[in-house]
């Protein structure tokens, strides 16, 4: 049970090697977010711009290092940053810093991945060079020894200075970047070859959100940065870069562009009668079977209710010759494990959480209807207590089956985030959006 419990941590980014991973997205009917970047990708020439995102415990990070995987395979070089890193999540996002971040962390990944610099030094000296040759009087700047990357995410102040100083050299600034992203670009293809191509992955970006008292206001930030400078100042020379955003922005400024958003696995139908969506039960029961392994799968839940020949493999998502849906390490005719999926909405922290909370109480083997339902009602109270106002539009979603959002202002688009993000709301598209 221990080593069961450590291998459905719903906090853990899976690698694409992981023999706990499922491909919950090869599916008839449903979009392979993965496939969609890289297909962009490959099909753009020298450069481009994406824009990904996914609510909380979505597989944002995973799905990321998978799309990393395959391209790598295919001869690209790919860097990896996180945002977080660089940027305070609790503080308002300018486009001056997040130009100068994407350049020092552009800087720091190929460092880190190649162990190489741009002509001799890191973008953070570079930088400090031009401040110096402007003659920018901040303290910060002046003073040797001082971290200008740790700076610009700790210090408010220094932020503020640089902000200002930099208001009417948006252009000069950008150019500074892109020259040194070309740079970078350059000294990579003398190693690697004249043909090689980069992808840059900034990830986290989507976990700038502001604290209770400032909230609305880094909402407003992020958005004025897309809506005015994307995609021209995003977009950067002889590179791929792809952008995880916040999923609010889709519902924030719709009319922006395009977000690439990971959706929660469908188990139902958008029909009256929420009929059950064979294939997305089966991926998220394939997935119970990666974690928990044939012989868990028996100890823990018992034996199954059919025979495996019952179901036919071409039912099952998964690597070519799969033995598919109902494989002894497959839950899915299993009366116990169904009743957990059930009530999990296709989204995999939720998934993790009710096995976990299932495998705590057990108290003999296989775990019996009483351990269940215990499970089940210790999840169901993280979501309470709902207020009656949220109630109130839960409800109206509930019918709809859309977010049904009063207004585009920073407080509603919170409040329906706040939803999506503690799964409230589940977002689903699978053809049409819903």
């Amino acid at each position: 049970l221990k080593q069961i419990y450590q291998r459905l941590d719903e906090n853990e980014p899976l690698k694409p090697d992981d023999p706990r991973y499922q491909p919950v997205y090869d599916y008839p009917g449903c979009d392979n977010p993965v496939e969609l970047m890289q297909k962009h990708i490959e099909w753009s020439g020298v450069e481009s711009v994406q824009l990904f995102s996914g609510f909380r415990g979505s597989g944002k990070t995973t799905e990321l290092l998978r799309l990393q995987k395959q391209l790598e395979d295919k001869g690209y070089v790919v860097l990896y940053a996180d945002a977080l890193d660089y940027l305070s999540p609790s503080e308002e996002v300018d486009i001056a810093n997040l130009l100068i971040v994407l350049a020092g962390a552009f800087s720091d990944a190929l460092g880190d991945k190649i162990g190489m610099d741009v002509a001799g030094e890191s973008y953070w000296t570079r930088f400090k060079n031009y401040l110096t040759q402007t003659a920018v009087e901040i303290p910060e700047v002046t003073v040797p020894g001082v971290d200008l990357k740790l700076s610009l995410k700790t210090s408010p102040s220094f932020r503020q200075k640089l902000e200002q100083f930099l208001a009417h050299r948006i252009g000069q600034l950008k150019n500074h970047v892109d020259q040194f992203i070309e740079d970078g670009v350059k000294t990579i293809r003398e190693r690697r070859g004249e043909e090689t191509q980069v992808v840059f992955i900034f990830d986290s970006l989507e976990q700038v959100r502001g604290s209770r008292s400032n909230e609305q206001a880094v909402i407003r930030s992020v958005e004025r940065l897309f809506a005015n400078y994307y995609p021209k100042m995003l977009t950067l020379p002889y590179l791929h870069a792809v952008y995880t955003v916040p999923p609010w922005l889709k519902f924030a400024a719709p009319n922006i562009t395009k977000i690439i958003i990971i959706p929660c696995v469908r188990q139902w139908e958008n029909d009256a009668g929420r009929n059950k969506h064979k294939e997305g039960c089966n991926a998220l029961c394939f997935l119970v079977g990666k974690r928990f392994g044939e012989e868990g799968s028996k100890r823990c839940f018992g034996e199954l209710s059919r025979e495996p020949s019952q179901v036919e493999a071409k039912d099952m998502p998964g690597e070519e010759g799969s033995e598919g849906c109902c494989s002894e390490s497959c839950g899915h005719c299993n009366p116990s494990v169904q009743k957990i999926l059930d009530v999990c909405g296709g989204h995999f922290r939720d998934l993790l959480l009710l096995l976990r909370e299932t495998l705590l109480r057990a108290k003999s083997l296989p775990v019996s209807a009483e351990v269940i339902e215990a499970a089940i009602s210790e999840v169901r109270s993280h979501f309470l207590p709902i207020a009656i106002e949220d109630a109130r539009w839960l409800h109206q979603i509930a019918e709809l089956r859309t977010a049904a959002l009063p207004s585009v202002s920073p407080e509603d688009v919170n409040r329906l985030t706040r939803f999506l993000d503690t799964h409230f709301v589940l977002y689903f598209r699978n053809g049409n959006e819903w």
